[in-house]
């Protein structure tokens, strides 16, 4: 229960200490008549002793009279319509607080049926029709005039606010060198050319109520913001349990930028569904462990997310993110226990090909791949020389599928090896050719370059690590997907590390590499060959083998696949005690025993409302309900979720809801740093970070909708204006 230390009224208190009442302006006198007080029966109320006996308010009389309202300052209630509206202010619940507990009901009673609060009540119910646009006010029912410039003004302002959502959804900036030249001016008069009352507002409007100022696209920009992000934040707190997701990058103007994510379960239809969605950039005084956890933290406080309902955190590998002292996952641990730390598995998978590709053969094949690409991506002569080489070789064309150059290799684009190798491998005559011409041309590098290349060695890795890295495209594609969870991440990885294994015992597989490189290599007069043995070789393993395919097989294929199961296993498939909940679906429910149920409640034990026993006994129901083998199985954690009653079973459901939660990637949050960098170019780069908060949250939600009357009530509601839109 809660007691009046921790109780938080979702509206300024009637009284203040002193027993006087709080002038309240019209937004706060709204809140107070359409409040909700379900919480109020959380609230442990003061006892007095009255009457010989101890006794307190209680809060159904909140439900059966919604005027009254209670103040936790003075435990008293008072009558908000009287407290507002009623002029003479000389009666019980209009001035005089009431708080005799004994004599509420007759008190209360008569003061329902009194005339004057009729009134008042009456007052009231127009007063918040009229503030919610229900109703027309007094003002515009007894002048047309006034009624019909409200309509014209809200159109204007309307059409200002629909240009200004326009350009930011589109990430068009909206201003200009000069204000008359920006693209919000040119956008505005050309919806003028159709729309007399704009155009005439344009004209002959006042020069201090255009509504068209730097300060208003500003203000309306934050408040479109504000809405599209509080839609978000209300699904979040409906959905109970979150997780965050974060990661840093420097903008054009040498800041560090902070992206924040929120992950969160919603029901659809009857079906839950997974939601990752971008909540604005925070920028860092310094991308230290302990100051970026203060700027997560608060930053989610300040969205009004209740940080104790936090069960999950994902970042990068990076020591100011995952340290396991000082790093930010730690950090935020102090404060929220529950909150897991995940280790970005698709960071992961990019950490094994990695330090997989470190092997000295597959590094120089890399390397050189690397050099040769940037050679001819930021070169226009060797560009162009590739481009005529690849027009006259048509079998080359048709592998290249409509690309008209390489692909550049990137350590840090999890999907940049495999198409760079693929496109490489596809392109090699057209390649040699090109570097031919070129030498022949005075390229010295280029010379480099086919020397490089056209060597056994080369093309046989080129080849094989491009047949093995293919089988990674497909886990690295979906481990960026919203709806990943944990286990699926690990079951897929798994899925690929025994395909691995198969290929690495089936010799037909490298028997069909060796060949294509062979072949690769007849085209240039080059014989498959094994290098030169040495009896003090140190950098190389000397293999006492003369046939070429078994040489290669055992010194390059196997270790380098070897490597690879041994890099994926460790670091993508490493689970924690609390991914011991996938015993719980229904397909792996035979694995299920006791010790691991125990395993499960000890994880998630400070979620779970009920004891140990009680959760046990779940558990045992939730076995009995699958035992029958003609019932289709769910095989996801959303599937099993769906078909989880929530009533039967509170324990597993509640367990199987976290563990969505959790996510498997922070690839939402890579994603949005290329629209952060198209949004703050270095056009734009004198941009504060609030406002590349509020237009990314624009750009990046741009399919949610945004009323525009709210915003116009909102706007009209923050100040006084110089034109009438209420």
């Amino acid at each position: 229960m809660a007691s009046s230390d921790n109780f938080n009224p979702p509206y300024p208190d009637l009284f203040t200490k002193s027993g006087s009442i709080v002038k309240l302006d019209e937004q706060e006198k709204l809140s107070l008549f359409t409040v909700s007080w379900l919480e109020a029966h959380a609230y442990t109320f003061p006892s007095r002793l009255i009457g010989g006996k101890l006794r307190a308010f209680n809060a159904k009389w909140l439900n059966d009279f919604p005027w009254l309202r209670y103040s936790v300052n003075m435990d008293s209630v008072m009558c908000a319509p009287c407290v507002i509206f009623d002029t003479r202010k000389t009666r019980c619940f209009s001035t005089l607080p009431f708080n005799d507990w004994k004599n509420l009901s007759a008190n209360v009673n008569r003061h329902h049926i009194d005339k004057v609060h009729r009134n008042c009540v009456a007052m009231a119910e127009n007063f918040v029709d009229v503030m919610k646009g229900k109703k027309e006010s007094i003002v515009c029912k007894l002048s047309s005039f006034t009624k019909d410039l409200v309509k014209r003004n809200r159109h204007i302002l309307g059409q200002i606010i629909r240009v200004i959502l326009l350009l930011t959804k589109q990430n068009i900036p909206v201003r200009g060198h000069t204000e008359e030249r920006s693209n919000f001016m040119a956008v505005l008069q050309s919806h003028a050319l159709n729309d007399p009352i704009l155009a005439d507002h344009l004209r002959n409007g006042k020069e201090n109520a255009k509504y068209t100022s730097p300060d208003i696209q500003n203000e309306i920009i934050t408040l479109c913001a504000d809405h599209v992000l509080q839609c978000i934040l209300t699904q979040c707190k409906e959905a109970g349990y979150f997780a965050i997701m974060a990661d840093e990058a420097t903008v054009c103007s040498t800041k560090e930028q902070l992206s924040i994510c929120i992950r969160f379960l919603t029901v659809n239809e009857g079906r839950y569904e997974l939601n990752e969605k971008f909540i604005g950039f925070v920028t860092c005084r310094s991308i230290k462990g302990v100051n970026l956890a203060e700027a997560i933290v608060e930053y989610l406080q300040d969205c009004g997310l209740d940080i104790l309902k936090l069960r999950a955190q994902c970042y990068d590998g990076a020591g100011n993110m995952a340290g396991k002292y000082n790093g930010v996952q730690a950090l935020i641990r102090e404060r929220v226990p529950l909150a897991s730390y995940v280790h970005c598995k698709s960071h992961c998978l990019n950490l094994a090909l990695v330090h997989t590709c470190k092997l000295q053969c597959v590094r120089t094949m890399m390397k050189t791949v690397q050099d040769i690409g940037f050679a001819f991506s930021y070169s226009a002569k060797r560009l162009d020389a590739f481009a005529t080489e690849l027009s006259q070789d048509p079998v080359s064309r048709a592998q290249m599928d409509g690309r008209q150059k390489l692909k550049t290799l990137c350590e840090t684009r999890w999907m940049s090896r495999t198409d760079a190798l693929t496109t490489f491998t596809q392109a090699f005559a057209v390649v040699v050719h090109a570097l031919e011409t070129l030498e022949a041309d005075g390229d010295d590098k280029a010379g480099e370059h086919v020397r490089a290349i056209l060597r056994f060695e080369f093309i046989l890795t080129l080849v094989a690590c491009e047949q093995v890295l293919s089988s990674l495209v497909g886990l690295t594609a979906i481990l960026q997907e919203v709806s990943m969870d944990l286990l699926e991440a690990v079951r897929e990885a798994g899925v690929v590390v025994d395909i691995l294994r198969a290929e690495r015992m089936d010799e037909t597989v490298f028997d069909a590499i060796f060949q294509k490189a062979a072949d690769i290599a007849s085209e240039f007069q080059i014989d498959a060959s094994v290098p030169r043995q040495n009896q003090r070789q140190r950098n190389r393993a000397n293999y006492q083998v003369e046939d070429p395919k078994t040489y290669w097989r055992i010194a390059l294929y196997n270790v380098f696949v070897d490597h690879l199961i041994e890099e994926v296993s460790s670091r993508v498939m490493a689970n924690q005690e609390r991914f011991c909940a996938q015993l719980l679906l229904p397909v792996r429910l035979r694995d299920l025993d006791d010790g691991q149920t125990d395993v499960i409640y000890n994880s998630f034990k400070d979620d779970i409302e009920s004891p140990k026993e009680a959760f046990a006994d779940e558990v045992r129901r939730w076995k009995v309900r699958w035992t029958n083998d003609d019932i289709q199985k769910p095989t996801t954690l959303l599937a099993t979720l769906d078909a989880t009653p929530r009533t039967a079973y509170p324990g597993i459901h509640r367990v199987l809801s976290i563990l969505c939660v959790m996510p498997a990637t922070s690839a939402s949050c890579e994603r949005l740093f290329s629209s952060m960098r198209r949004i703050k170019a270095y056009l734009r780069s004198t941009m504060t970070g609030e406002r590349l908060s509020n237009l990314g949250i624009l750009h990046i939600h741009r399919e949610a909708d945004v009323d525009i009357d709210t915003i116009i009530n909102k706007f009209a509601s923050a100040k006084c204006r110089n034109m009438e839109f209420i």
